[in-house]
């Protein structure tokens, strides 16, 4: 599947770029940045998405310091009030610590979310080993996260295809650097999802883009 990913700074920016790929794919993620784990920020206030209605359903990619207190707000009257975003269907964290990713995990599964993982290019899976089979997807970073239009890192493909081989049941997807010039190479791993931000963003009709994307991805899994 090819997802257009979205880092911005402002909300009303990023709600631009949703509209404008809204129902062109199935799925679209957002990047939340705060400028401590990565180098880009982003707008932080991930309730604003509760005003958004989408076609496309939602994924938060979390590149914070610590996670799990978006997904939780304390409250006097309540010690945990879930933050339960509308279209959101999975939330996506980077590898900060264990205990954080423990603790991120149970706390999504509680409310409802599928749980991604994901990898900096430089991280190996076995990290995430023995918390496999309590997530639902792992991502791979194919660049140096925290803004768009960074180098397209292409070792990570063999990382992923020794996941797939070792772990085929996990859903996988790539994100980073993916254009017109190396998807069929990327699309080789056998990665489920592909997500895909500045090459769509940077065209002058980014829904049209999606869907020569999709068309492009889909027959290159016929040919291969």
């Amino acid at each position: 599947m090819i997802i257009p990913g979205i880092l911005e700074e402002k909300f009303e920016k990023a709600v631009e770029r949703i509209v404008s790929v809204d129902g062109a794919s199935s799925e679209i993620q957002i990047d939340i940045a705060d400028g401590k784990l990565v180098e880009g920020k982003t707008f932080l206030n991930i309730e604003k998405l509760k005003s958004l209605n989408t076609k496309s359903t939602l994924s938060l990619h979390f590149m914070v310091k610590n996670p799990s207190k978006y997904l939780i707000s304390s409250l006097m009257l309540s010690p945990f009030v879930t933050r339960i975003i509308p279209n959101v269907n999975t939330v996506i964290t980077q590898v900060v610590s264990i205990r954080q990713l423990k603790c991120f995990i149970k706390t999504a599964k509680n409310i409802g979310y599928k749980v991604g993982v994901s990898l900096n290019y430089n991280q190996e899976p076995n990290i995430i080993g023995p918390l496999i089979n309590k997530i639902d997807l792992v991502q791979f970073m194919s660049v140096v996260p925290g803004k768009q239009g960074n180098d397209f890192i292409p070792e990570v493909l063999e990382k992923i295809k020794r996941f797939k081989l070792t772990y085929p049941t996990i859903k996988t997807q790539i994100d980073g650097g993916v254009n017109t010039t190396n998807l069929t190479q990327v699309l080789k791993t056998g990665v489920d999802n592909v997500i895909i931000g500045s090459a769509i963003f940077n065209s002058e009709n980014p829904r049209n883009k999606v869907l020569e994307f999709i068309k492009a991805a889909h027959g290159s899994t016929i040919n291969n």
